[in-house]
């Protein structure tokens, strides 16, 4: 079982993750206004601790800094350093934009992790012959040793001049509290679509105490669709997004080449208020992927096994760690009821009032599955696997902060992560 105990509130003010320049109009009362806009330069800085099963005692910063750079910018650090010598690094920038028609933006990441104990479902344990993390797999069929970890990400996004991204990039969310509401009658609300090209690095390294070594990194482009009629890009209460991706890495003398691709669907149905809850929304969605390229040629051109069509972690199977499965191709479908109560108290805890912190939201819900070494509908919707779970999500210094529990067959995460999982 992970174990992760947050023990301030830090992380609620790094890392966010915005899809495209977002505005919104909010109002601190309970009537809307379309004039009063939420403050584009805004920084916050928090120190946590926490503890987890592959780090020990952790201490760690993160930091915020909104409209520094440009008006609608956000700069994101976060590190954290632990007991047992581990560490993450994480730096952000997100949403610059440049040219003179305002629809070209830039987001740049950079990742470093050092965890000193932790289970890599990959093959290496003389104790099993059958591949570990395919479906089916057996639970103790993992390394156990030191995973490196490293990402750089750098995205192009070009928001087309279609639908409601027709007259202008830039979105706006009419807010009341921190909540979005119900378009006027007659306001148009409409999708905007946008196009990104992101070259990418990743790599991963383990080390296992038994002498194991293995050591894997991928580099390449993706380019990626993305039509968006959600109402509140942090946290969907009506509309729907299609996400299209294609990645390929053209391999090297020490790497195979391949291609593969990712679909995803979202939904978001608002059922209204109560006299408990000031907002329910049901949301949903649907993922595939697949490596085409899996069999291709005398060998093979596949993946490193954390770039495989992967489930489990934060945003799917949420009761397994991170890649517990892999393999050549996925399927996922996921549904979470998630509510604001009525009853918000953070406004008078000493502290936490400091921040612009007005809701907190609690969720249930219900995922459903599953690898396979090849693309077969049928085959990937049998004996699926499942997690069902609650959470909170806070919307601090605008930012989604969220606390999973994730329940499984194998086993239960409880995770501290950012945004909501789709």
């Amino acid at each position: 079982m992970s174990r992760l105990f947050l023990l301030s509130l830090a992380m609620v003010s790094g890392l966010s993750f915005p899809a495209m320049a977002d505005e919104s109009e909010s109002q601190p009362n309970d009537k809307p206004a379309e004039t009063v806009a939420q403050p584009q330069s805004r920084s916050a800085a928090v120190p946590f601790v926490f503890t987890s099963s592959s780090m020990g005692f952790s201490v760690g910063a993160a930091a915020s800094l909104q409209g520094v750079l440009q008006e609608r910018s956000q700069l994101v650090a976060v590190g954290t350093y632990s007991q047992n010598d581990s560490y993450v690094a994480f730096l952000g920038a997100y949403n610059l934009h440049f040219g003179d028609s305002g629809r070209w933006f830039v987001d740049l990441q950079a990742f470093d992790a050092r965890l000193r104990e932790s289970d890599v479902y990959i093959d290496g344990n003389p104790a099993f012959d059958s591949p570990a993390g395919a479906h089916g797999s057996d639970v103790n069929n993992f390394v156990f040793g030191e995973e490196s970890q490293r990402d750089l990400y750098a995205t192009l996004r070009y928001v087309l001049p279609w639908g409601a991204g027709k007259h202008s990039p830039q979105r706006r969310s009419r807010l009341v509290a921190g909540i979005p509401v119900a378009p006027e009658d007659g306001e148009q609300v409409g999708a905007y679509t946008s196009v990104e090209f992101e070259p990418f690095y990743r790599e991963r390294k383990v080390e296992g105490f038994d002498g194991f070594y293995q050591k894997d990194k991928t580099q390449g482009v993706s380019l990626k669709l993305d039509h968006d009629a959600r109402d509140f890009i942090p946290s969907p209460s009506r509309g729907h997004r299609l996400e299209l991706q294609l990645h390929r890495d053209f391999g090297s003398g020490e790497r195979s080449s391949y291609t593969k691709w990712e679909a995803q669907y979202s939904q978001y149905l608002n059922f209204g208020a109560n006299r408990w809850s000031k907002q329910q929304v049901l949301a949903l969605t649907a993922y595939t992927s697949d490596v085409p390229t899996w069999d291709s040629g005398a060998e093979g051109h596949r993946p490193p096994w954390f770039a495989e069509s992967t489930l489990g972690g934060w945003n799917r199977l949420r009761g397994y760690q991170g890649a517990r499965f892999h393999d050549r191709s996925a399927v996922f479908y996921g549904a979470e009821y998630r509510t604001i109560p009525r009853w918000q108290p953070q406004g008078a805890i000493p502290f936490i009032d400091r921040y612009y912190f007005p809701w907190w939201q609690f969720a249930v819900y219900g995922e459903l599955g599953r690898v396979n070494d090849s693309y077969d509908l049928g085959e990937l919707h049998k004996d699926m696997d499942w997690t069902v779970g609650f959470g909170v999500r806070m919307w601090v210094e605008n930012v989604v902060a969220r606390v999973d529990w994730g329940f499984s067959e194998e086993e239960s995460q409880l995770r501290v992560v950012v945004n909501q999982p789709f």
